[in-house]
């Protein structure tokens, strides 16, 4: 009796392995279904759960492959993948190895586009109240397109035909392929840093999605919203709309839509004026029509005597409190004469002098002391002696 073969864990997963492996079908196959237990590693790979309403199957996506996803996965998004059927050798499950993924009845394009939209727009890119006016009639304005081709030519036949002193300075950009934004932002950048244009201008023709997905590029919008300088975008035709367009702060259908939003036509200008014109000429004059009835109703009501009769009332009063002062500095000044002259008398009454007119004399040494003992001199000593009519000088026998 021949014995059974016993083989390891290790034999069977194998085995499996290489029928996953050597099945035609299953090494390279697109599946549909909704996406769940999404997981993106901080390695680069997504590892998720592809499920539909009877079944699941596991799925891992490395780096390498997953670079090249434009949108970002998420749980419940149906999806097409394709990928290799085949087992983990280690654990003995089986699971789907992607190489591709696309959002079923959607382009990838398109979702990574509504993606930004939705992501800038919750961040407050696409608010009106940030957005910077368009100057009325700007002195230059600076154009990011082809610098061939007939966009720039339809920008430069509506502005000279709308208005005559038109300065445009172009900078020439891809606007189509991989460089679109990379350019565009250069662009942006150059002029900002020259300052020397008034509005800036990024146009471009009419085109498929894909023709215009430079346009949606992240960098770019960022680069817009905190350009210093209004932007204009002018990307493609009335119908197409790019992630540039919302984050601007003007958008015109079209490139020749464009020239005639910056740039008034001359005609409108001048009839403009004019009309600015006749209405403050109209306006000055009803405005002196009214302040000379005004001056007419106040002349009627006499009301021009007024100033004169309180100026007159005021030069009373002047008068009276001239005439008062006077009156009181009169007073007081009779009031100290008064006063000085008996001042006056009582020090006559007691001057020296006036004791010498009745008889008496002063005598005094040579310094100028008066005499009173004969103890204050001796013989010989000069003296003077005042008298009422004058001086004697005498010697002391």
């Amino acid at each position: 009796m021949n014995e059974r073969k016993i083989y390891s864990v290790s034999d069977v997963n194998k085995y499996i392995k290489m029928i996953f492996d050597s099945d035609t079908l299953l090494s390279n196959i697109s599946i549909r279904g909704e996406i769940t237990n999404f997981k993106a590693h901080y390695t680069g790979h997504y590892y998720f759960t592809l499920k539909d309403e009877n079944s699941t199957i596991k799925c891992v996506m490395f780096k390498g492959y997953a670079q090249f996803v434009k949108f970002k996965p998420a749980d419940g998004m149906k999806v097409v993948i394709n990928g290799q059927v085949s087992s983990y050798e280690r654990d003995g499950v089986y699971q789907i190895y992607c190489k591709s993924m696309s959002p079923e009845g959607l382009g990838d394009l398109y979702l990574a586009y509504e993606q930004l939209k939705e992501k800038l727009s919750k961040e407050g890119l696409f608010d009106e109240s940030k957005k910077k006016k368009i100057p009325f009639l700007p002195k230059r304005v600076g154009v990011i397109t082809s610098k061939t081709g007939a966009v720039i030519r339809d920008i430069i036949n509506v502005s000279t035909r709308r208005y005559p002193n038109v300065d445009l300075l172009i900078y020439p950009a891809a606007v189509q392929g991989v460089n679109v934004a990379s350019t565009v932002i250069q662009g942006l950048r150059t002029f900002e840093n020259l300052n020397n244009v008034d509005v800036i201008i990024i146009a471009r023709g009419g085109g498929s999605f894909e023709d215009l997905f430079g346009f949606n590029d992240e960098e770019l919008a960022r680069e817009i919203y905190n350009c210093n300088i209004p932007v204009v975008s002018a990307v493609g035709h009335e119908t197409d709309f790019t992630i540039c367009d919302f984050v601007s702060d003007l958008r015109a259908p079209t490139p020749s839509a464009a020239a005639e939003l910056v740039y008034p036509m001359y005609s409108d200008i001048v009839n403009r004026i004019s009309v600015d014109k006749n209405r403050t000429i109209i306006a000055m004059k009803n405005y002196i029509e009214r302040k000379r009835q005004y001056v007419e109703r106040l002349k009627a009501a006499k009301l021009e005597k007024v100033p004169l009769d309180k100026i007159n009332r005021y030069r009373l009063t002047i008068d009276n409190i001239i005439s008062k002062t006077e009156s009181n500095l009169r007073y007081k000044i009779e009031r100290y004469k008064t006063r000085c002259v008996k001042s006056v008398s009582k020090i006559d009454a007691l001057s020296p002098l006036k004791t010498i007119t009745r008889g008496y004399s002063v005598t005094e040494d040579l310094n100028g002391k008066v005499i009173k003992s004969i103890n204050d001199v001796s013989a010989n000593d000069k003296i003077k002696i005042t008298l009422t009519d004058g001086k004697i000088d005498a010697v002391v026998q």
